[in-house]
């Protein structure tokens, strides 16, 4: 089902105006009607004329999805479906501001960004970190939108929606991003933003990087996090990370994996429905650990299960969390500061309604003290991954401990 789309008449006299969409025009291009085949050309004017009213224009490739707030011949919002919630949380977290739970979105109308009433209470808090944030996704999506080809699109309008946020002028924008992608088309390797990157050649990178810095990076190199994303865990701009990935792997020491294709579905009328979220009367997971990189990692796998997550990563606030959130299970590092994993469930279980709850030790000491410390505090047991070589393990273990203790509707069991 197509949601109606009004498309105002300079949008129909501009496509009249490009040979390749005179048949649109001629066979009535009525309310409702999707762009299909689309150029980068065909859907930057569009934008452009959309942006005189408020409203989002959805825009699918063969690899991704988005959401565009315009208003006032500009960009208001930028998200990438599936990525909103981690990319603003990472990008606030690099500035030094966390979220205690994840947000949970007030709208999920197809005509409004997911993130809005978030980003807008955000705003009044914190309005200029909230610019910058705002206005470097809006770039990194406009990069990955002008490095991909054959777009469908539609326009929604939202002239009710009061817009609290900056605007950025879509000329601006446009003059800031063709150079960086006239330097991203020289990449041998490097292709795109959202390519992820594999460690292939560890004991040749140690000893280019040096000891300080190759843990954290032999992190961000296990297949899962993307330029962007290490961009981010380095802190600098995308572009020089993307140049630094694209020599190392010219040398064979990274690989800039392939996108995958999106899951087939019903084409460009999978635009008009909410993405994916964990419905509300799956079981609830919570995670506790100071490593960003994990409970990021994890709250993905997990959401993309089905399940519903919460997390923190202040060990000393997690029971009264735990209490708040009533989860199914509760995954717990060994190793945190200031309260260690063990002393952690020793203050879960004083608390009667928590005494049964199912408890999970995830750590990367798989030794033998730690299983016996684990059963003695009549917990389960999981180890971290060391390498991605082990991350296949992992997640058949997860999933497997999942469908025993917190089977999702979806399980069949046994």
């Amino acid at each position: 089902m197509l949601f109606s789309v009004q498309v105002p008449r300079g949008f129909k006299n501009m496509i009249a105006m490009t040979g390749s969409y005179s048949d649109l025009v001629s066979n009535n291009f009525t309310d409702g009607q999707v762009v299909k085949s689309a150029t980068l050309h065909i859907l930057l004017a569009a934008m452009r004329v959309m942006s005189r009213s408020t409203g989002v224009i959805q825009v699918e490739t063969k690899h991704h999805r988005w959401k565009l707030l315009l208003t006032g011949g500009g960009l208001v919002l930028a998200e990438e479906e599936g990525q909103v919630i981690p990319t603003l949380i990472r990008k606030y977290s690099n500035r030094g501001i966390s979220f205690s739970r994840i947000p949970e979105w007030e709208h999920r109308q197809t005509n409004r960004p997911y993130c809005y009433p978030f980003v807008k209470n955000v705003y009044k808090k914190y309005p200029e970190i909230t610019r910058d944030i705002l206005k470097e996704i809006i770039l990194e999506n406009l990069l990955a939108l002008h490095l991909e080809e054959d777009f469908s699109f539609v326009w929604q309008p939202a002239n009710d929606l009061q817009i609290d946020l900056p605007v950025w002028q879509l000329s601006t924008l446009e003059n800031t991003i063709i150079n960086e992608v006239r330097q991203w088309q020289k990449f041998e390797c490097v292709k795109h933003p959202y390519q992820l990157v594999q460690l292939v050649d560890a004991a040749n990178l140690l000893a280019r990087v040096g000891n300080d810095n190759f843990p954290l990076f032999a992190k961000v190199t296990t297949g899962q996090d993307r330029v962007c994303m290490i961009a981010d865990t380095f802190k600098q701009p995308i572009y020089r990370t993307a140049l630094l990935l694209d020599k190392l792997a010219q040398k064979n020491i990274v690989s800039i994996l392939p996108r995958q294709e999106r899951k087939s579905d019903d084409g460009i009328t999978s635009l008009l429905t909410t993405p994916a979220i964990a419905k509300k009367d799956e079981p609830k997971i919570f995670i506790v650990d100071d490593s960003p990189v994990l409970l990021q990692q994890m709250q993905r796998l997990l959401v993309s299960w089905g399940y519903q997550v919460d997390f923190t990563d202040n060990a000393e606030e997690a029971t009264d969390k735990v209490l708040d959130y009533k989860p199914a299970i509760v995954f717990i590092d060994i190793n945190m500061p200031s309260l260690n994993g063990f002393d952690l469930i020793k203050q879960i279980r004083r608390q009667r309604e928590l005494a049964s709850l199912p408890l999970i030790l995830v750590t990367a000491e798989n030794s033998m003290s730690n299983n016996f410390r684990a059963r003695w505090a009549n917990c389960r047991f999981i180890a971290k991954p060391r390498s991605s070589s082990d991350t296949p393990k992992f997640r058949d273990e997860l999933r497997n401990l999942l469908r025993e203790l917190a089977p999702l509707s979806t399980d069949t069991l046994v």
